[in-house]
């Protein structure tokens, strides 16, 4: 069996390619989680707004839901999160902060953020201006 010239250097470039390939599919792997773990932030934290901004509900109560979501969608993805709820008696604003799971050992955690806003359902009797 005679050797071909042509295949000269295709095991060493091969060695060379996997480990690129490889760490390659990491990073699309790692966009993927953050953008989720962004979308869960995000949802958890519409959904806590909505929430604090119902006719006699609190900040308290949205926080307690944002908090609760994230905990049954997102806990798995995010090393640790933060939330925060601030409200001005017309706007109720709930802020979540995540940093994500990381995948690749030799970058620093990814930190995402979300927030959402809602106006406070108000009572208003008819014929009042």
């Amino acid at each position: 069996m005679t050797r071909n010239d042509s295949d000269r250097g295709e095991v060493t470039a091969t060695v060379v390619m996997l480990p690129v390939v490889i760490v390659a599919l990491l990073f699309v792997v790692q966009f993927g989680l953050t953008y989720y773990a962004r979308q869960v932030l995000a949802g958890a934290a519409q959904d806590g707004a909505a929430a604090a901004a119902r006719l006699d509900s609190s900040s308290e109560a949205g926080e307690a839901l944002t908090q609760a979501l994230i905990k049954q969608s997102g806990e798995s993805l995010l090393d640790s999160y933060a939330i925060s709820a601030s409200s001005d008696g017309d706007v109720v604003t709930i802020a979540a902060t995540g940093e994500v799971v990381s995948l690749l050992p030799f970058f620093d955690s990814i930190t995402v953020n979300a927030s959402a806003s809602a106006r406070v359902e108000a009572f208003d009797a008819q014929g009042e201006p």
